[in-house]
């Protein structure tokens, strides 16, 4: 499923983006892959979330249907998820997880109004993972097994975080971030 999804939305961006180009005014999201290989590569893909948008409505997976994907055959249900996440969010400020290892670190924390996750390798940030915290209200939010990807866009839409998630391994750098 993670893998179907982005080519999914891939393969309808030409046939919309004429449209999303003529009606956004909005929120940008954006995404940077730069691979540094024998030869480098440089991904940019840069979008108006109201695309984002109308993809999720047209994109017809087996798990994904009008912006929300159902979760199967998962360790946890999406009502555990919400059970939990409400108990998270009742916790205000804190840090809720680290691990130590030798050369790696994980933390996972809320600060304000984002949910912060972050990796580091060596000294080095390997993950920083910054979700608002109305965004995961708005995946959680509908009864069910379903996360509801529409209403986190739309929440993100209005946050205008910033930047979302970055990655950096040896030979790859992502960053995804919303202006």
């Amino acid at each position: 499923m993670k893998r179907l999804l982005p080519h999914a939305l891939w393969l309808l961006l030409p046939n919309m983006c004429g449209l999303a180009l003529a009606q956004s005014r909005g929120p940008w999201l954006h995404l940077e892959v730069k691979e540094n290989k024998a030869e480098p590569v440089l991904v940019r893909v840069n979008l108006p979330v109201s695309l984002v948008d109308v993809a999720l409505d047209v994109v017809k997976e087996e798990n994904l249907r009008h912006g929300r994907i159902k979760l199967e055959q998962t360790e946890i249900t999406v009502a555990d998820m919400k059970e939990i996440w409400n108990e998270l969010k009742k916790a205000g400020n804190a840090e809720f997880l680290t691990v130590e290892k030798r050369h790696e670190t994980v933390r996972i924390s809320r600060e304000g109004e984002f949910v912060l996750v972050k990796v580091t390798e060596k000294q080095e940030p390997k993950v920083d993972l910054k979700i608002p915290v109305a965004v995961v209200d708005a995946l959680l939010e509908r009864p069910g097994d379903e996360l509801n990807l529409k209403a986190a866009v739309a929440a993100m839409r209005q946050k205008q975080v910033g930047d979302i998630l970055t990655v950096n391994d040896n030979n790859t750098r992502v960053r995804l971030w919303i202006d």
